[in-house]
C-alpha cells in the first residue's frame, strides 16, 4: 500500500476546495456493518492508515467535476435536487451484501454485491447530473464500487494486511439502501479524511 491521494475526477484534489458528490452512506440501522469495520479497523490498528470514522462510512455514487462546490449557487444545487428526486421517483430501496474486506493500493476496502442495483443507481444519478450540468460534470471515473475502511498514510505490506483481515469473522454485512444524498465534501489530504455537509436527502422510492 502507498499514501492515499484523493482525487477531482482523474486529476488530485484541489487544497481548499468542497466537492458535491452523490453518497450512500452507512446509516444507524447497519448494526452488523458497522461491526464489521469496527472489527477491521482493530485488527490492523498497527498499520499507518487512517480508519474512517463510523460516522462518515460511505459509498461514492458519483462526484459533480464540472466546478468546485463554491461555485455552484443555490439555484442550480435545488435544480440538481429536483432532477435527482426524479430519477430515483421509481428507483426501490434495495440491500447490497458488504464484504469481503481487501487491501487495495492505497488503503482496505469492502467489495459490494451483487452488481446490477448499485450500477443502475449510479446510471440514474449520473444522468441527474448530466442532465443539469452536462458531460463535463460526470468524469468521475466509475467501476467496481466498494465501501473504504481505511486510507493508507504511508507505505506498508498489503499482503500482510490482507492475511490479518482474512481472519475477521463474519465477513460479510448488509448495507440498506433507501436513499441517496447529495453532499458537499471536505477532503483532508495530510489527515486523510473525508467529512461533508449534507445538502439534501432523496429517498429512494418517494414518488
Amino acid at each position: 500500500m502507498k499514501p492515499f491521494v484523493f482525487k477531482h475526477a482523474d486529476a488530485r484534489w484541489p487544497e481548499g476546495a468542497t466537492l458535491l458528490h452523490a453518497y450512500l452512506a452507512v446509516s444507524d440501522q447497519d448494526h452488523s456493518l458497522r461491526d464489521l469495520v469496527t472489527s477491521a479497523n482493530e485488527a490492523l490498528k498497527d498499520f499507518p492508515l487512517t480508519p474512517v470514522p463510523l460516522q462518515w462510512l460511505h459509498v461514492t455514487l458519483d462526484q459533480v467535476t464540472d466546478c468546485h462546490a463554491a461555485l455552484i449557487p443555490q439555484h442550480e444545487r435545488d435544480e440538481l435536487v429536483g432532477e435527482l428526486t426524479k430519477q430515483l421517483a421509481d428507483f426501490p430501496p434495495f440491500e447490497v451484501q458488504v464484504g469481503s474486506l481487501l487491501t487495495y493500493h492505497s488503503g482496505v476496502i469492502a467489495d459490494l454485491h451483487p452488481d446490477d442495483q448499485l450500477a443502475a443507481l449510479h446510471r440514474a444519478v449520473r444522468e441527474a447530473i448530466r442532465t443539469v450540468r452536462g458531460d463535463d460534470a460526470v468524469r468521475y471515473p466509475w467501476g467496481l464500487q466498494h465501501l473504504t475502511i481505511s486510507y493508507a498514510r504511508e507505505e506498508a505490506s498489503s499482503d500482510e494486511a490482507q492475511r490479518i483481515l482474512r481472519r475477521v469473522r463474519p465477513s460479510h454485512a448488509p448495507l440498506h439502501v433507501t436513499e441517496v444524498q447529495l453532499v458537499d465534501v471536505t477532503a483532508d489530504s495530510a489527515a486523510k479524511t473525508i467529512t461533508w455537509e449534507t445538502l439534501a436527502t432523496i429517498p429512494l422510492g418517494c414518488q
